[in-house]
């Protein structure tokens, strides 16, 4: 019993310290920055401690710059460098801060010095602004070096040039986009600032070249003007300029009209008033083409809304739409036919979906994306987005270079890891280690979601703010990166507009009491636990339902091949127990559950890898969790049920080529059917008869895998599933995709991983979606609270 104790205890102390100092396996999510070098440059090599700094040694001289100056860097981004080489010794290589340069150009010695045999000169584009060492080194016998060691303050005072081809088009009584094209700059761009009529300025990224313009009034004149930011900070000059005026107010819809269409983000609803006179049965075109055909009473409702038969002049005609695709215009026309299939009446109209709100501003993130380059061009060591200001405790000693941005007074020790490449193990700690401590929760465990409580800190769930999360954040074309601590949804959508800011960047995930960059925390976990469990899949992993995420450890074994599986499992968990809690939802997992939800994650991850037998997940993808409301909280029981069944009904999909339709892929308009020969409605037309074949009147046909997919109908190769189910829930079915895909960042041809899971929609839980990166996972599309009672 002692020795077990002991072995327990220096367990625990082996973990305290090693996740006390440890950092472990950057992995770059984008792309890692590439210096802007010669061949000839690679990182600095000037080390010799033997050799006084910044004293001119006989073998060699460094003329300009001097120490404590501040050199400006040229039309090229670039610092000149110059002295003089002694005859007996040979030229090894300059540096400037992380950039180390061997091409050198040897000129004449100075007049009447004998000593000195040649000048030398030399140019570099420094890694980042502000404070940097300069360094000349020569070999004055084989081995012996001598070295001239010097602290400057780069800066960079040319701003960049003005922004042209600035237009404002798709204008509309309340809208407008402004795009303009690419600005130049000596140094390097951190993003463009956009000002309409004078107001607050708005940031984007160096690869965001437009900007939406949202709330104007009808028939108003506007202008509009944009500058380009470089990394120092620097604007444009001239500012380009734009003037637009808003459209005039469409007319208000007719109530008293034949025909009425109800928009929403993802659906509509057109309605219109039967002449059961003469009409029988009606035909329904979407832009032209077939979009169904019905009988006079399959969609007939009284005031109440309630299926009406016989159907009379005084009832309504409410035919659901979908599902559309978010803020696009389309065309709607109705014929009414008599019993001999004659047109008795034709009716049109034109409509435009709504625009699905996103859980973070994409100005926030674009703000956040372009002053983080900004920083990380500055020379800074941190950035705080607007949002985390205040609750992260800026470190005692810091210097701000700029709103949010700042320098530490000790950064030796992470600096010296940046950018991430490589395993590594840090022994250290510095000022912006101990930042990393102290904006984590005490005890947390991986950062896996944006709706984790933390004691303390939490107002109300799902809110955005309540954890931190920092990511590496590179600026453009350079060595040289910064910390980036902004709320956990945000910092997904950093990654996510990444590509468009032209940096590389890298999570920084808080483990545990301690911190690693990265994806693979198995590097960490293979120190503490050196035996390998023996894992086939999450189902025989060692986790439960009732394990408690914050301080579970083993989350790497079998070299972190099901981690991206797990943050999959303990993400759903933990939403529905936070949202069965919040809202008093009759739910609660169970030891049968819990295994079959592990099954289905297997299930889907193995599709996801198209492997046989057991696979665990990627990384980089969104999951879509089905409900028995939506998310917004509508009804969508027998939608969600038809998933669940149509999934194998909690179990393993029969037959097993189902198993595929865990990971469909995004289809725009649900153009891989259309191009592939498909209506909207092909089950009135082929495969018949089917489940829908002479549905009772009053309910809508769903299909699995989703229209909007490209598995839909029988593209898969196996044909999609049909269930009547009534009206009410084809546009809340319709507007939850197009949130989904839009709140969760799922392209056109970007597959997905559809999630069913049986309790919680036999419970009435709402759907829900989030995202798997490297980082962990977060809410992308949270669940609404439920009304108080």
């Amino acid at each position: 019993m002692a020795n077990h104790g002991h072995d327990r205890h220096f367990s625990r102390f082996l973990r305290a310290t090693a996740l006390a100092v440890s950092l472990i396996l950057p992995v770059g999510l984008v792309s890692q920055p590439a210096a802007e070098a010669t061949p000839a440059e690679q990182l600095p090599a000037c080390a010799d401690p033997s050799v006084p700094e910044d004293v001119n040694h006989a073998s060699i001289r460094l003329e300009g710059p001097t120490t404590g100056t501040e050199v400006a860097v040229d039309e090229h981004g670039k610092i000149a460098l110059s002295g003089f080489l002694h005859k007996n010794a040979t030229m090894v290589d300059v540096s400037v801060g992380r950039l180390t340069t061997t091409d050198i150009t040897l000129g004449p010695p100075p007049a009447g010095v004998s000593d000195w045999s040649a000048s030398w000169t030399a140019s570099l584009r420094p890694a980042e602004l502000g404070e940097n060492e300069v360094c000349a080194r020569a070999e004055r016998e084989p081995g012996r070096y001598a070295r001239i060691l010097r602290s400057v303050t780069v800066v960079d005072l040319l701003p960049p040039s003005a922004v042209p081809d600035l237009t404002v088009g798709a204008i509309t009584a309340t809208t407008a986009k402004a795009t303009w094209g690419e600005a130049t700059d000596n140094y390097g761009l951190a993003g463009y600032e956009i000002t309409v009529d004078g107001g607050t300025p708005h940031r984007t990224t160096i690869g965001t070249r437009s900007y939406s313009i949202t709330g104007l009034s009808p028939s108003t004149n506007h202008t509009v003007s944009v500058v380009a930011v470089d990394l120092a900070g620097n604007k444009s000059a001239t500012r380009a300029t734009a003037s637009f005026t808003t459209a005039a107010a469409p007319p208000p819809p007719d109530p008293d009209a034949d025909l009425v269409l109800d928009p929403e983000q993802g659906a509509a609803t057109a309605t219109w008033h039967p002449d059961p006179a003469t009409e029988t049965s009606y035909r329904a075109y979407l832009d032209g083409q077939l979009y169904d055909e019905f009988s006079l009473t399959h969609f007939c409702q009284d005031a109440d809304g309630n299926p009406a038969n016989p159907c009379t002049a005084g009832n309504s005609i409410a035919l659901p739409i979908g599902p559309l695709e978010e803020y696009t215009p389309y065309t709607f026309r109705v014929e009414a036919l008599r019993a001999d299939r004659t047109v008795a009446r034709e009716l049109s109209a034109d409509f435009t979906t709504m625009i699905n709100t996103d859980e973070v501003s994409p100005a926030a993130t674009q703000q956040a994306a372009s002053e983080g380059s900004q920083c990380a061009g500055s020379g800074g060591d941190f950035y705080l987005a607007a949002d985390s200001r205040t609750s992260v405790t800026v470190p005692a000693g810091s210097t701000e270079l700029f709103p949010g941005c700042y320098t530490v007074s000790n950064d030796s020790c992470l600096d010296a890891f940046l950018p991430p490449s490589g395993e590594k193990l840090v022994n250290c700690a510095d000022s912006l280690t101990q930042l990393l401590f102290s904006a984590a929760p005490p005890g947390r465990g991986p950062v896996i979601s944006s709706v984790d409580p933390v004691p303390g800190r939490v107002s109300t769930l799902f809110d955005p703010g309540n954890a931190t999360m920092p990511i590496t954040w590179c600026a453009q074309n350079t060595t040289t990166c910064t910390l980036v601590l902004a709320p956990a949804a945000q910092a997904v959508r950093l990654v996510a507009v990444a590509p468009a800011a032209a940096v590389g960047t890298s999570w920084v995930v808080v483990a545990l009491s301690g911190i690693g960059i990265g994806l693979a925390l198995w590097a960490l976990l293979e120190i503490l636990f050196p035996g390998q469990i023996g894992i086939h899949g999450i189902l025989e992993y060692p986790i439960r339902h009732d394990t408690d995420f914050d301080t579970f450890e083993n989350w790497g074994a079998d070299e972190g091949e099901w981690y991206n599986s797990l943050k999959i499992y303990a993400e759903v968990i933990k939403t529905t127990k936070l949202v069965a809690d919040r809202d008093g939802i009759p739910f609660a997992w169970t030891n049968a559950e819990d295994g079959r939800l592990k099954r289905i994650i297997d299930a889907a991850c193995t599709a996801q890898r198209g492997t046989q037998g057991t696979a665990g997940c990627d990384n980089g993808f969104a999951v879509y969790v089905p409900g028995g409301v939506s998310y917004d909280l509508r009804p969508m029981k027998e939608t969600g049920t038809h998933i669940v069944t149509a999934m194998g009904d909690g179990g393993y999909p029969q037959p097993p080529t189902r198993a595929q339709w865990f990971y469909p892929a995004r289809s725009q308009g649900g153009r891989a059917a259309i191009d592939a020969g498909y209506p909207r409605r092909w089950f009135n037309t082929h495969f018949t008869p089917n489940e829908c074949t002479g549905r009772a009147p009053g309910t809508v046909c769903d299909e699995f895998p989703f229209w909007v997919t490209n598995q839909a109908v029988n593209l898969s190769g196996e044909r999609a599933s049909l269930k009547p189910v009534p009206p009410s829930e084809s546009s809340p079915q319709g507007t939850e995709m197009s949130a989904f895909f839009r709140k969760c960042e799922v392209a056109d041809g970007e597959r997905f991983i559809v999630l069913p899971v049986k309790p919680w929609v036999a419970a009435n839980g709402p759907s829900f979606g989030f995202r798997v990166s490297e980082g962990g996972a977060s809410m992308c599309m949270s669940p609404k609270p439920a009304a108080a009672p």
